[in-house]
């Protein structure tokens, strides 16, 4: 007899997505960043110099929590990216893995709430473990804190989930005021945030973190270093309240899945300062190339979209069915990403644009398919 989780789970849109943006030419469907922006002679300089000076050392099995030379220079990191809590920091093997032991120790048939769209593959580890899941509307602004108050009023949440940078996918940044509104009616209601975050470094100029306007142990801050480095090394962390992140620290010693070697690598690679040159220039790269997707969508007349604050995706509604639309698109060698499972309410239209693995040209032909697909 298998689990509920064994029989509920399913294949998510992005690996649909991934899988055809394999064979197509465009491939307008993947998260991971832009394979130009991967710093692969830097990180194999810095397996190197980790083997060389520690050897087996590095190999060992990693300890539940983290090696304390990232932790440190997570810590020290931080300050720099706008973090200016002191809450205890939690290695994890990327934001993924955190969002799943953080389900683990929330959740028991407890309840949810979470944007309206939100990131589907984080929000099934929430969906599979919850019993009861709530969206709340996202507008320009982030998050519906209107709504949100309603809703709290109603129904007490054990987890309200926000992408407050860069929302994926809706691209959009939330509003300082409704950051400071969402953290006080946390507060006043008595219940967690989680602040999933892994676009920060590269996002340019957005407001503070949520986790700088807690006063009562209510956020819990998740990142990675997928986007600012690579995403194959599965590197995250959460920073949490010193209990929270304890229970993390023991709930990691059933998995142990954070690799030893690549922990060190990102702590020398830290510790150079060379991650926090990245946050630098990626803004401006990933902006370019989403300018690039805004203005073609407009010239081709196709202005039913969320204008992107920063990072890598774009919400546009085709107006008719997305997963249709997709079958076309990729006879012709261009395949995105169906929005509906990243909506518990609506959708059916949406589709998710990537601009990370194609080029600038490449970004002006995917649109031209998807006008010409549109207006057959």
């Amino acid at each position: 007899m298998v689990s509920r989780i064994g029989r509920e789970i399913e294949l998510s849109p992005v690996e649909m997505g991934s899988r055809l943006g394999r064979n197509a030419e465009i491939n307008m469907a993947s998260g991971s960043p832009d394979p130009s922006t991967i710093p692969v002679k830097e990180i194999e300089r810095a397996y190197e110099d980790v083997l060389n000076e520690l050897g087996p050392k590095s190999l060992f099995y990693p300890g539940a929590g983290g090696q304390q030379e990232l932790i440190k220079q997570v810590d020290d990191y931080l300050p720099a990216i706008g973090i200016t809590s002191k809450d205890p920091v939690v290695i994890t093997s990327g934001a993924q893995h955190a969002i799943e032991l953080l389900s683990k120790y929330f959740l028991e048939n407890g309840t949810v709430m979470v944007e309206n769209p939100t990131f589907v593959e984080t929000f099934s580890a929430f969906r599979l473990r919850a019993s009861i899941t709530i969206p709340v509307k996202v507008d320009g602004k982030g998050i519906s804190t209107d709504e949100l108050n309603v809703l709290t009023k109603i129904v007490r949440p054990d987890l309200v989930y926000v992408i407050p940078d860069c929302h994926n996918p809706a691209g959009v940044n939330m509003a300082e005021e409704r950051r400071k509104e969402l953290v006080e009616l946390a507060e006043e209601r008595d219940f967690y945030v989680i602040e999933d975050d892994p676009y920060r470094p590269i996002a340019g100029c957005v407001p503070p973190p949520l986790k700088n306007y807690d006063r009562s142990g209510r956020v819990i801050h998740v990142s990675s270093f997928s986007k600012i480095l690579a995403p194959g090394l599965r590197i995250g962390f959460v920073q949490a309240p010193p209990e929270v992140a304890e229970k993390l620290s023991l709930l990691e010693q059933l998995d142990f899945s954070t690799s030893t070697l690549n922990q060190y690598v990102v702590s020398r690679l830290l510790r150079s300062g060379f991650i926090l040159s990245r946050t630098k220039y990626l803004p401006q790269h990933y902006s370019k190339k989403m300018k690039v997707l805004v203005d073609s969508l407009t010239d081709a007349g196709i202005l039913d979209f969320n204008m992107p604050s920063c990072g890598f995706f774009l919400l546009l509604d085709l107006k008719r069915n997305a997963h249709r639309v997709l079958e076309e698109a990729v006879k012709h060698g261009l395949a995105f990403v169906p929005a509906k499972d990243f909506f518990l309410r609506g959708g059916e239209t949406m589709a998710r644009l990537s601009i990370t693995l194609p080029d600038e040209e490449q970004i002006k032909r995917g649109v031209e398919i998807l006008k010409r697909i549109i207006r057959a």
